[in-house]
């Protein structure tokens, strides 16, 4: 094979490009159709590991597949840059988290570059920059007008550790997401911004979008939709009723107990009715040191009866007891259940335990806790009717109300942090909240700040930020000390980069109606129940405000894999198993590192897949073989031959990286490059094709190669081939394990099934699920289904 420089190809190709200004998006264009290609922005934690390549390098392959398929292409890029770690390095090293951040911002860009990447570094956004964190005061300011942003007492998730508030979704396993510490619940004083108001739109949405089901249903579940019903329950002697949401009000007439959670609101004020409240505070003190997750997987019930205090069943006039128990959670729902111990899995086991009555109201030959359908029972006048049929009629009786809710809670979104956006809020001398104008927005993070983890606002003791509000503002006034989730930053920033230099508005409106929605954003997994449904809701609430001219942000959402160390483990210090992608960027060049990141697997499909020193190695080969095709170029026309093999390839190669199965696409380039092998004079237009279809993927050895055999402008520049002749059909068939789908692929409808299983068993999760088990026989139905049989099956 043909040994090659890749470090001074990569050098002068990239300075090339550079000076050229090739990748510079005219958004103005009229010419192009527009085609807005994102990634996540990512944080600037300082050296590019393994997973930015496989983020940027990967996402970069499809921006210059279709500017070659002739499309004006916006790929920016910028940097997601408030938050805790720039903090802690403050806190551990005695550096400026500015400093800090900036240092490893400039440190990326370079290395981004290196990746040759096409990215138009013009549009570049920086959520730290003032000229940018003005914009999201702003945006917050607007939701805060329209009552989207309030502030209220709320229990909250506590990182002692980090000395932060933590939303919801930053809680994995009862622990804080990013440092692992046990998270605490405390009752705080918080900003919230109010999703919950756009939980239906959130959901009902969701099914217009071309996204995969299983990135849907993760949202679906999370936003969490209950149908049922609300219903009181009066407290004897008081005026207090607790309400109740059940989605089985077809059961009430067997409520035996009104749970409260130990967070409800009323739960004081009916412990005073007690002849029990030391123990039920003592019991509640208990409870706020356990989180959600532990009170939800405890199957050991706890719980204290309101000794003297006794609710009124509304559909039986029974006097029923009242316990707060730690089952109960204060946020989801009322806070409060009728507890129906026959026909629910936790209730029984709590009237079990503390020797509850338990009713049978829906019949069933099965054991209790029965949660089935049936025929009522012990149901007064309903008794012998279909229990879903009865229930509207019950809720009526009740005088309840059908309703739905939703699991998903409002959107915390203050910290007490430094490293972020600072709430635009000053406070007046008796306490109530003001918008700080925007005529004095940005409003300025200050500099003279202790990093204590005392567990206040590190704002808070600055003087130069008090100062600053009464000389605005009066004596007696005071700021807002807490700073804006990073969730806030980035809930926007694709609009920035449409104009990154706005200094009257967030974004230019006319580029957003021509730029919007996003036609393509490529992330991660994890950011689908978080960033990605808070970007939703805040786009949604700026198109009510007429801020931007669409009801969604994205598209097409594609979630991506992630890439394990050599041992199949993930990655980490820890275990010496981190991969340093400049170390094989120096041995083997760019462009062997970004094919073999491609090939690893299907990009559009989430998976596990180890880093492999031979796999690169393979790659580098394949380049060199395309090199040492060069000395056998001639003036010949491809014979009829290799026209059916650049058909193919050509075919290939493009339906896969339109789906993001670039693994896929490569395999197509392998078998075109082998049939080139077999001539001693290779055409030299064939050769051109060649080149074509795998720029996208080798950007450096395809310019240096291209310009070596003539090529006048980039080859970045060029279209993608096209043929006239048309290859027989495609299909797509189903790839099954034991009967399972696990993946699909595109074949050639009169593809042989040894060329269907090779290409099905090149996805790394069939190849690792046929690894651990034999297979025992293989089925095909031609076009349609594969299917491996094991014998473990």
């Amino acid at each position: 094979m043909e040994k090659f420089d890749h470090k001074k190809i990569e050098q002068e190709t990239q300075k090339f490009w550079e000076e050229s200004g090739i990748y510079t998006t005219d958004l103005e264009n009229t010419e192009k159709d527009p085609y807005y290609l994102l990634f996540e922005f990512p944080y600037p934690s300082g050296d590019l590991h393994i997973g930015h390549w496989y983020a940027f390098a990967l996402t970069d392959i499809f921006a210059r597949f279709k500017r070659m398929q002739g499309k004006n292409v916006l790929f920016p890029m910028g940097f997601d840059s408030f938050g805790l770690p720039a903090e802690n390095a403050a806190i551990k090293h005695g550096v400026n988290p500015k400093e800090w951040t900036y240092a490893n911002m400039e440190r990326m860009r370079t290395q981004v570059k290196s990746m040759g990447t096409s990215v138009d570094w013009s549009k570049e956004v920086v959520s730290s920059d003032p000229e940018y964190y003005r914009w999201t005061q702003w945006l917050f300011s607007k939701l805060y007008e329209h009552k989207l942003a309030e502030r209220r007492n709320a229990p909250v998730k506590w990182c002692p550790k980090d000395q932060t508030v933590l939303a919801n979704e930053q809680v994995t396993d009862g622990k804080c997401e990013r440092c692992g510490t046990e998270v605490e619940e405390k009752t705080l004083t918080q900003w919230f911004f109010t999703i919950t108001k756009y939980a239906k739109r959130l959901l009902d949405d969701l099914d217009a979008l071309p996204w995969k089901e299983e990135i849907k249903d993760a949202q679906r579940a999370w936003i969490g939709e209950s149908t049922g019903a609300k219903i009181s329950f009066k407290i004897a002697d008081s005026e207090i009723s607790i309400p109740v949401f059940t989605t089985r009000p077809d059961t009430l007439f067997g409520a035996t107990y009104l749970v409260l959670a130990p967070e409800h609101p009323n739960l004081a004020e009916l412990a005073e009715l007690s002849s029990n409240k030391k123990e039920i505070d003592e019991y509640v003190s208990g409870v706020k040191r356990k989180t959600e997750r532990e009170r939800l997987e405890n199957k050991e019930k706890t719980g204290v009866e309101l000794v003297g205090v006794s609710a009124t069943n509304p559909a039986t006039g029974e006097m029923i007891p009242v316990y707060t128990a730690d089952y109960v959670l204060g946020g989801y729902g009322t806070g409060a259940v009728m507890a129906v111990p026959a026909h629910d899995e936790r209730d029984f086991a709590f009237a079990t335990k503390f020797k509850l009555p338990i009713i049978r109201v829906v019949s069933s030959t099965e054991e209790l806790p029965y949660s089935g359908a049936g025929t009522l029972e012990n149901s007064g006048e309903f008794t012998g009717r279909a229990n879903e049929e009865a229930a509207e009629a019950i809720v009526e009786l009740a005088q309840g109300k059908l309703t739905t809710n939703y699991r998903i809670r409002d959107w915390l979104v203050s910290r007490q942090r430094y490293w972020g956006c600072p709430i635009p809020i000053v406070y007046d001398p008796e306490g109530a909240a003001h918008l700080i104008p925007s005529e004095h927005l940005p409003w300025l993070l200050p500099d003279d700040v202790d990093f204590n983890l005392s567990g206040k606002s590190p704002l808070a003791t600055s003087e130069e930020l008090k100062e600053r509000v009464v000389n605005i503002f009066g004596e007696g006034w005071t700021p807002e000390y807490d700073t804006l989730d990073t969730f806030v930053d980035s809930s926007w920033y694709f609009l920035r980069y449409l104009d990154p230099k706005d200094v009257h508005d967030f974004s230019d409106q006319a580029l957003m109606k021509k730029w919007l929605p996003v036609d393509r954003y490529s992330g991660g997994s994890e950011h689908t129940t978080m960033h990605l449904l808070y970007a939703r809701f805040f786009h949604k609430a700026l198109y009510d405000l007429a801020l931007v001219p669409t009801p969604e942000p994205f598209n097409e959402r594609m979630n991506r894999g992630l890439i394990m160390g050599p041992d199949g483990q993930k990655m980490s210090k820890s275990k010496g198993n981190v991969v340093n992608p400049d170390e094989f960027v120096q041995k083997f060049g760019a462009d062997a590192v970004r094919m073999y990141l491609a090939f690893i697997g299907p990009y559009n499909e989430p998976g596990n897949y180890p880093w492999s020193l031979d796999g690169v190695v393979s790659m580098r080969r394949f380049l060199e073989r395309i090199v040492w095709l060069t000395a056998r170029l001639s003036d010949q026309e491809p014979d009829e031959a290799l026209t059916k093999s650049l058909i193919q390839a050509n075919t290939k190669v493009k339906a896969d990286t339109e789906r993001f199965k670039f693994n896929t696409a490569i395999s197509a380039l392998m078998v075109l490059a082998r049939d080139m092998d077999g001539y001693e004079k290779l055409p030299k237009s064939a050769y051109k094709e060649l080149l074509l279809l795998l720029a996208p993927f080798a950007p450096h050895l395809a310019e240096h190669l291209w310009r070596s055999i003539g090529g006048v402008q980039s080859i970045h520049l060029e279209s993608l081939p096209e043929h006239e002749e048309l290859l027989a059909a495609e299909s797509t068939v189903i790839v099954q394990v034991n009967g399972k789908k696990r993946a699909e692929i595109l074949v050639l409808q009169d593809a042989p099934q040894n060329v269907v299983e090779k290409q099905a068993t090149e996805i790394q999760s069939i190849a690792t699920l046929l690894h651990e088990e034999q297979v025992s026989r293989i089925i095909y139905v031609p076009g349609r289904i594969l299917n491996f049989v094991t014998k473990k099956s």
